[in-house]
């Protein structure tokens, strides 16, 4: 049922350890490949980075070095900040550094809502 709701979808953020879990399947291009025809399909892949596929376009940016502090939160703010940079018209690979940058600040903070003034500077370039 899943599967079939993020095909309706006009953009689906997946873990990639999530769509392991539910469909066996690992590889972010498979679990693209799976989703479709959804027209913009996010995989996260924790530490390692997140990519997206639009239009035929791939696009990867690799996760942020960061020391943990609390890891709650984190996949909400990279959409958070992903969602911040659909709505500020940004390029694909600058939309996901934003959800990098958004999810950092979420990862080094015990607060229930971080200081976000650093991860939101890249939309004001």
């Amino acid at each position: 049922m899943l599967r079939d709701l993020a095909r309706a979808a006009d953009l689906v953020f997946v873990g990639r350890d999530e769509a392991e879990a539910l469909w066996g399947t690992a590889h972010p291009d498979d679990i693209a490949s799976l989703l479709a025809p959804a027209p913009l399909v996010v995989v996260k892949d924790a530490e390692h980075g997140a990519t997206s596929y639009a239009a035929g376009e791939v696009t990867f940016a690799p996760a942020l070095t960061v020391e943990v502090v609390e890891p709650v939160g984190a996949g909400d703010a990279f959409a958070a900040g992903y969602l911040s940079g659909v709505l500020a018209d940004l390029d694909e690979a600058s939309r996901l550094r934003l959800g990098h940058r958004t999810a950092a600040t979420a990862l080094r903070s015990r607060d229930d809502i971080p200081v976000l003034s650093e991860a939101l500077s890249l939309t004001r370039r």
